[in-house]
């Protein structure tokens, strides 16, 4: 040795800090929570074909009628209309599996209008789709 002495080498410990599992860990916690927002939007956009499917029907229904009788029927009852796994709760309302279906005739026997009401996507507002007649 030349006479002067080296003070020893400070070893650097191999792993992460708590500060690095703590960002990581926010991170992935945001991430997650956008994806679970993102598939419940999914998921309630996949309930609303139940509400279209029906309109569909109603729709060929009342042509139906309209074709026959020479108006629309103002009940689902005068169409002999069902909606698919439905419970009846007046002549012009039926309750499906996630919506609440009104019939209205407002403007006499040539029109009708349907609104389709339920609770899809767990916010606190209703989702409300109608469909009516062309005029």
């Amino acid at each position: 040795m030349n006479g002067t002495q080296r003070a020893p080498r400070r070893t650097r410990r191999a792993g992460y800090t708590l500060i690095d599992v703590m960002i990581v860990t926010v991170i992935i916690s945001v991430l997650a929570t956008m994806a679970v927002n993102r598939y419940q939007l999914f998921v309630a956009r996949a309930k609303r074909p139940e509400a279209v499917m029906a309109f569909r029907a109603l729709a060929a229904a009342q042509r139906e009628h309209l074709v026959t009788r020479g108006k629309y029927a103002g009940t689902f009852d005068a169409l002999g209309f069902r909606v698919e796994g439905g419970t009846r709760i007046s002549p012009t309302e039926v309750q499906g599996r996630r919506y609440n279906f009104r019939l209205i005739q407002d403007a006499g026997p040539r029109s009708w209008y349907c609104i389709a009401s339920g609770e899809i996507d767990g916010d606190p507002f209703k989702d409300i789709i109608g469909a009516s007649n062309p005029r």
